[in-house]
């Protein structure tokens, strides 16, 4: 079992097979910039619906379903054909299911507008937990592993 986990880590560390050239993910990293008014907006939508005494309209919650669904909708028509890096590939891949399920999850119109407001409060939640909590550190470790040093990070969550 030593030796097996011993060949599995060294395979990794190594990088044999699937890793893409540091420069793929320098510039998948930039290409993370165009979505960060997208996290603005949720942010700015989590801060608002869990304001205290703040009557929220149906028009408010409708802006944020139709939020998640742009959000989700630019996530998954970015061009990645190009991505060679097994790694970088499956990371995107994670990014698009976890903006597809918060935008499904914000589809539950059952309930008056005070549920509604809950239940799109809780996609929004989700989806912010997935990309700070998952995703963000993923491609942090990923800069890591190809010792991409410097002032190249993944994208802050906006506060």
């Amino acid at each position: 079992m030593l030796k097996t986990t011993a060949i599995v880590l060294a395979l990794y560390l190594g990088g044999c097979g699937g890793v893409e050239e540091p420069t793929e993910l320098v510039s998948y990293l930039q290409t993370l910039q165009r979505f960060q008014p997208f996290n603005q907006q949720v942010q700015r939508y989590i801060s608002f619906f869990e304001a205290p005494g703040r009557p929220v309209t149906q028009t408010e919650v409708d802006g944020a379903r139709t939020l998640l669904a742009d959000y989700a909708q630019a996530v998954e028509t970015l061009n990645t054909s190009s991505l060679k890096g097994d790694d970088l590939r499956e990371a995107h891949h994670f990014y698009v299911l976890t903006c597809q399920h918060a935008q499904q999850l914000s589809t539950d119109t059952t309930g008056g507008i005070s549920q509604q407001t809950r239940t799109v409060t809780f996609a929004l939640h989700t989806l912010r937990a997935y990309i700070t909590g998952r995703f963000y550190p993923g491609l942090g470790v990923m800069l890591a592993h190809r010792r991409i040093e410097g002032s190249l990070q993944p994208p802050a969550w906006p506060e």
